[in-house]
C-alpha cells in the first residue's frame, strides 16, 4: 500500500515541479523578448576637414516605451562589429561617455550614462556625435562582412550596456535626396555665375 501511494504522489509531486519550471522559463522568455524600449535613430551628416564626415547620431525613445534608454551600442550586435572605419572625435551630451571598440576587422561606438537624469526618458531623444572617413552612402549601406545586415544596426539597454535583453533597431541615414543634391548644385551655379557679372562689370 505504501509503494501504490508513492506511485500516485511522486507524479503528482512531479507535475507540479514541471510546471513551476515552466512557469519561470516562461516569465524569463517574456523578459528576454525585450526590455520595453522601442528606440529609433537617424544619422545626419556635413562634410568634415579633409577626407572625413562629422555625423550626428540622434536617437528618439518612443513615448509608449516602459524604460529610458541608459545606454546603446551602435554598429553592434552581440559578437559582430559593422562600421567598416573606427571613427574619432565622439561627442555627447553632459553625463555620457563614449567608447569606441574594435574587433574583428570592425568597429563600433558604445554610448552610456550612470545618471538617471541624463537617460532618454520615453518620448524624449538626444544627439551624439563622431567623425569618419567613412562616407554616408557607406554607413547607409549593409556591413562588409555580413551583407544583409545593416551597418546602422544598434541595441538599446535601460541601464548598462548589456545589462538586460536589448532593443535592437536600425539608426536611419540620411542621404540628400537626388533633388535636393541638383538644387544645391544649380544654387553653386548660380552663385558662380553672379560673380562672373560682377567681374565683368567691373
Amino acid at each position: 500500500m505504501k509503494t501504490k501511494t508513492n506511485l500516485i504522489v511522486n507524479p503528482l509531486r512531479v507535475a507540479i515541479a514541471l510546471g513551476v519550471a515552466l512557469g519561470l522559463a516562461a516569465s524569463t522568455t517574456s523578459y528576454a523578448q525585450g526590455n520595453g524600449i522601442t528606440a529609433t535613430g537617424t544619422l545626419t551628416d556635413v562634410p568634415g576637414a579633409g577626407n572625413t564626415f562629422d555625423y550626428t547620431l540622434t536617437v528618439d525613445n518612443s513615448a509608449s516605451s516602459l524604460n529610458p534608454i541608459g545606454s546603446f551600442w551602435y554598429g553592434w550586435v552581440p559578437g559582430e562589429f559593422f562600421l567598416p572605419t573606427a571613427p574619432s572625435s565622439e561627442g555627447t551630451p553632459a553625463n555620457w561617455t563614449a567608447t569606441v571598440v574594435t574587433a574583428l576587422g570592425a568597429s563600433s561606438i558604445q554610448f552610456a550614462t550612470s545618471t538617471t537624469g541624463s537617460k532618454i526618458a520615453p518620448g524624449g531623444a538626444l544627439s551624439f556625435s563622431f567623425v569618419s572617413t567613412d562616407t554616408p552612402a557607406v554607413l547607409a549601406g549593409d556591413a562588409p562582412n555580413h551583407p544583409g545586415t545593416p551597418i546602422g544596426t544598434t541595441v538599446a539597454y535601460a541601464a548598462a550596456i548589456q545589462s538586460d535583453s536589448g532593443d535592437t533597431f536600425v539608426v536611419q541615414s540620411i542621404v540628400p535626396e537626388p533633388s535636393a543634391l541638383a538644387l544645391i548644385g544649380m544654387g553653386a551655379v548660380g552663385l558662380a555665375g553672379a560673380g562672373w557679372r560682377r567681374r565683368v562689370t567691373a
